[in-house]
C-alpha cells in the first residue's frame, strides 16, 4: 500500500521522469542518490525506497537485477502525470488490491454528504480512522488496519487524483470533478447521450468508488445506502453541475423527472436544469 510511506505524487513524478531519460534503466543505488542524496538523507533512503515501491506496485516501473526501468506499457507520448492518473484510475480507484483504503475511505467520506462539515470540525486524524473502522468494518479487526498514518497518506493523493479540493481551513471537500471528467469517454463510449439511469449505471462500473459503484456501496452499507433512492451525493452532484456549467456535458432536468437527484448541489436554474432530477445527459466532448 503505497500511501503508508512517505511517497508523494511529486516524488513519483520525479522518479518516472528520471527513468524516462534512459530506456535501459538505472541501478537502484544510483536512483537512491539522485532522489535522496546521502549528504541530505544520511543514507537512509526511506523516501526513495518507498517511491520505487509505489512505481512498481502501480505497474509503472519494473525491476530486474537491481536495475529499474519504465514498464513497457508506459506511454511516453503522454505526460508523467497522465500516466500516473491512467494507472491509478485503473488500479487504485477501481479496486482495492494495490491500495486497500484510498478508494474505500474516499467512498465513505463522499457518502457523508453535508455531515462532513460538522465532523471535519471535531475530528482529528485518529478520530477519522476510528470512525471509519467502526462504520465500514463494524470494528472487526483488519490485517493491516486503517490508522492516522494511513489517513495522512491519503491526504497527499486525494487532490492530485482529482477527487476534490482543500478549503482555506485545509479541510478536504470531496468533489470528483476531474476524476469524472477523465472517465466521460469511457462512460459514454461511442454514444453522445445517455439517460440519467444509464449514465449512473455506467458510472458505477467505470468509477466504482463513486455513487452506486461496488466500492461505494461497500463503504456505505452502514447507513443503509440504497441505489434505488437515486440520490446523488453532495460531491458528485457538484461535479455534474460544474461539468454542465463548463459545457463538457449537458444535464437535462425537466420538471417532474423521476431521475437521479442532484439537489444537494443546489444547482442554478437554466434552460436545461429546470428541476433537481436528471432525465438524460449529453456528452459535449469539449476540450
Amino acid at each position: 500500500m503505497f500511501t503508508d510511506g512517505p511517497t508523494t505524487p511529486v516524488r513519483l513524478e520525479v522518479l518516472l521522469d528520471v527513468l524516462g531519460k534512459d530506456s535501459s534503466g538505472w541501478k537502484r543505488n544510483v536512483i537512491y542518490e539522485m532522489l535522496q542524496p546521502t549528504s541530505l538523507s544520511g543514507g537512509g533512503f526511506d523516501a526513495a525506497k518507498n517511491t520505487i515501491s509505489a512505481a512498481k506496485e502501480l505497474g509503472l516501473a519494473v525491476e530486474s537485477s537491481s536495475v529499474i526501468k519504465l514498464n513497457k506499457d508506459y506511454d511516453k507520448k503522454k505526460s508523467t502525470k497522465e500516466n500516473i492518473l491512467r494507472t491509478t484510475d485503473r488500479m487504485v480507484l477501481s479496486k482495492l488490491d494495490v491500495e486497500s483504503y484510498l478508494a474505500l475511505f474516499y467512498s465513505y467520506y463522499l457518502g457523508l454528504n453535508t455531515d462532513v462539515y460538522e465532523l471535519s470540525e471535531k475530528y482529528d486524524r485518529e478520530a477519522w480512522a476510528n470512525e471509519f473502522n467502526k462504520k465500514v468494518f463494524n470494528n472487526q479487526p483488519q490485517k493491516n488496519p486503517f490508522n492516522r498514518t494511513k489517513h495522512t497518506g491519503l491526504d497527499r493523493w486525494f487532490s492530485y487524483l482529482g477527487l476534490g479540493w482543500y478549503d482555506s481551513n485545509e479541510k478536504f471537500q470531496a468533489n470528483p470533478y476531474e476524476r469524472l471528467f477523465r472517465s466521460l469517454p469511457y462512460i459514454f463510449e461511442k454514444k453522445h447521450k445517455l439517460s440519467g439511469d444509464d449514465f449512473m449505471k455506467k458510472l458505477a462500473v467505470v468509477c466504482p468508488e463513486l455513487d452506486g459503484g461496488d466500492i461505494f456501496i461497500e463503504a456505505n452499507k452502514y447507513r443503509n445506502y440504497n441505489v434505488a433512492d437515486k440520490q446523488c451525493t453532495l460531491g458528485l452532484s457538484h461535479a455534474l453541475v460544474e461539468l454542465h456549467e463548463d459545457s463538457f456535458i449537458n444535464l437535462k432536468c425537466p420538471v417532474d423527472s423521476p431521475g437521479w437527484n442532484i439537489k444537494l448541489a443546489k444547482p442554478s436554474r437554466d434552460e436545461s436544469i429546470e428541476d433537481d432530477r436528471i432525465t438524460n445527459i449529453e456528452y459535449l466532448g469539449k476540450e
